[in-house]
């Protein structure tokens, strides 16, 4: 029996969700996982991927089709799309939301440092995170994203940067799961072999081997990219008191757990 609904425990040490990406949030999946946050009442709500950027992604830069689809759709605007993260994550606090350093995260920092704003979308906008990235120290150390939610929640919410660690009852936390160790890419392989249990996120198909696990995402499971068969799905984990973790899958509009 691979499935079961979720039998009532004694609450959860912490929550880690999959990948949030609000421009392509999934929001009946993110509104069963916060249901389940008011049940399990976690102390700590890790979030992967908290924003797309979408608007700006260097993967389809060279597509003008696909750049004319968003400026005539809106999702090409850069503004629009961190004003709605704020707003998502203003409607969370109570959680004790801490956002974990993420790739889609960087696509904003990569997207200042690369390209020639005179000649782009959303001028405005990178003048506005170039000053940022140029003179906060907050954004040098952990990137942009960061900035704009410690600058408007303060100490409501916690960020981490790439290489800031986050324990909670023996298992990392802070790792997304895009690096590997010296740099390398990161794999469920690699991870599994660290001297510490870990929960990362980043490949949207949720796995356990050894002492490593995976999320899955948040998103739609179907965004554009993501073409042929699929291992994406919904689902998070839970760390309970005794320190032992759980995937726990949304299937059908409800949770659900896996039976390892």
């Amino acid at each position: 029996k691979m499935i079961e609904v979720l039998e009532n425990v004694e609450g959860a040490e912490a929550a880690v969700l999959g990948d949030i990406h609000i421009a392509h949030n999934d929001v009946e999946a993110t509104k069963v996982s916060f249901k389940l946050l008011d049940e399990m009442k976690p102390k700590h709500t890790m979030l992967h991927d908290i924003v797309d950027c979408e608007s700006i992604s260097h993967h389809e830069e060279n597509d003008p089709f696909r750049v004319m689809q968003k400026e005539e759709n809106g999702t090409g605007d850069l503004r629009n799309e961190l004003k709605i993260m704020l707003e998502w994550a203003k409607a969370r606090l109570k959680y004790n939301l801490v956002v974990v350093r993420s790739n889609h995260d960087d696509f904003l920092d990569r997207w200042l440092r690369s390209v020639d704003w005179r000649k782009g979308r959303n001028k405005r906008m990178f003048l506005y995170g170039a000053n940022i990235l140029a003179n906060e120290a907050v954004a040098q150390k952990k990137g942009v994203i960061s900035f704009l939610l410690e600058d408007a929640f303060g100490d409501q919410i916690t960020t981490l940067g790439l290489d800031d660690s986050y324990r909670v009852l023996g298992w990392e936390l802070g790792v997304h799961g895009h690096v590997g160790a010296n740099g390398s890419r990161g794999s469920a392989n690699q991870y599994k072999q660290m001297n510490t249990k870990m929960i990362t996120g980043h490949t949207h198909s949720p796995s356990r081997q050894d002492g490593h696990m995976c999320v899955g995402t948040l998103s739609g499971l179907r965004v554009g990219y993501n073409k042929g068969a699929s291992s994406w799905m919904h689902a998070n984990a839970l760390i309970y008191p005794d320190g032992k973790a759980q995937l726990i899958y949304i299937v059908g509009g409800k949770y659900c757990r896996d039976m390892k």
